[in-house]
């Protein structure tokens, strides 16, 4: 009888943010004939269970959760382990720095095989920056790396992690993932659009290195032109506060809307006339693959891994931190329907054919069997040498 090798996903997040959106996408499409897999969560003691876990559990998905304590408990290396040996696992695969760091301990006490993935960095105040080289110190102990983007490998490879051990693996979309739920016309009655007016949407996470305040900025000089542009801002934190205040000062509340986060995004997808990434970095954006998928035009920042997202005309780009160009590159679209519609239908043509949920989930399966045959060849050079 032949048994499939396991693999342990292990990732901390609250959230479904962006890394935990892979992470179940891969479930959702990986092959059933070749590996087993075991997904690994996180509870903090004397907190409400985070969202990925329950939307794991509402999946009926194979999740073992590590209880937490407090910050930087000792005893998930020690849970970890237990799981390790308790569902016999053959492959570690880890994400963000808390995941990174106890696959860097496993690793390090064990000879199973580790692949840590690096999603991308935020560095806006110096916790985040601790964490971050705690991240890329971890990562140096990985058997292999993923690198989200080719950006994200230049900059691992600039802080001294072998070249020779990354592997660059986009982000992607699901086709199965941009259905709405909601009719278009529900939401444009919700939020009072008309069909006259020409709708802008950012999403992501309220937080400085995401560039909404250069986006309302840029806003400023757009309405001026548009008089009744709406712009709809979906998502939510640390920034919120001042993002609002910002809008009520130069009275752009009328003409912005912030919804806070929202489950089902492809609702809002499909009212929108053109999506806009302002970010000061990013490592492989999901909106960007997202909003391609509904054939909405994209006008994203130079930054990250966007360059290899958006190329050949299947979008713009205009440099970060920059709300004079953006403002005019925001303006040019609005002002012109047909380039818009012709940047739309080429970003989603141009979607399916390198951003495809099944291309990464080979990508990552093809790790899965060049690792276990690294390991096989070391056990045999092991023994012959004995």
């Amino acid at each position: 009888m032949h048994i499939k090798p396991k693999v342990l996903i292990m990732i901390a997040t609250d959230q479904i943010s962006g890394p935990a959106k892979g992470v179940l996408q891969f479930l959702e499409n990986a092959p059933a004939g070749a590996f087993d897999y075991v997904l690994c969560g996180f509870e903090v003691t004397n907190r409400p269970v985070g969202q990925f876990v329950q939307e794991a559990r509402r999946r009926n998905l194979n999740l073992r959760v590590l209880k937490q304590r407090f910050p930087f408990d000792p005893d998930l290396i020690l849970q970890a382990r237990h799981l390790i040996r308790e569902n016999g696992i053959n492959i570690v695969q880890t994400h963000g720095y808390k995941s990174n760091t106890i696959g860097h301990f496993l690793r390090t006490s064990g000879r199973l095989p580790w692949i840590g993935f690096a999603h991308g960095y935020i560095d806006d105040n110096w916790k985040n920056r601790f964490y971050n080289r705690i991240d890329r110190l971890a990562l140096r102990r990985a058997d292999r790396i993923v690198a989200v983007s080719k950006a994200m490998k230049e900059l691992l490879v600039g802080h001294g992690i072998a070249g020779k051990a990354i592997r660059v693996v986009h982000n992607a979309v699901d086709p199965r993932e941009a259905e709405p739920d909601t009719p278009a016309s529900t939401i444009r009655q919700r939020y009072g659009l008309t069909s006259e007016q020409k709708v802008i949407g950012v999403v992501g996470r309220l937080s400085p290195e995401k560039g909404q305040l250069i986006f309302l900025k840029a806003m400023e000089e757009t309405v001026r032109k548009f008089p009744r542009v709406k712009a709809l801002i979906i998502g939510d934190g640390q920034d919120r506060a001042m993002l609002e205040g910002f809008c009520r000062e130069k009275g752009l509340s009328d003409h912005v809307v912030f919804l806070g986060h929202q489950e089902r995004i492809a609702n809002y997808y499909q009212v929108l006339d053109l999506f806009v990434l302002p970010s000061l970095s990013e490592g492989s954006p999901n909106a960007v693959l997202e909003a391609m998928s509904f054939a909405i035009p994209v006008l994203a920042t130079a930054v990250g891994g966007v360059p290899e997202i958006i190329q050949e005309g299947n979008g713009a780009m205009v440099p970060s931190n920059d709300s004079g160009m953006l403002a005019k590159k925001m303006i040019e679209l609005l002002a012109d329907d047909a380039l818009r519609s012709a940047i739309g239908l080429k970003g989603k043509s141009s979607l399916f054919a390198g951003f495809t949920a099944a291309g990464r989930v080979k990508q990552i399966v093809d790790l899965y069997e060049e690792l276990l045959s690294d390991q096989s060849r070391t056990q045999s050079t092991y023994s012959s040498a004995w």
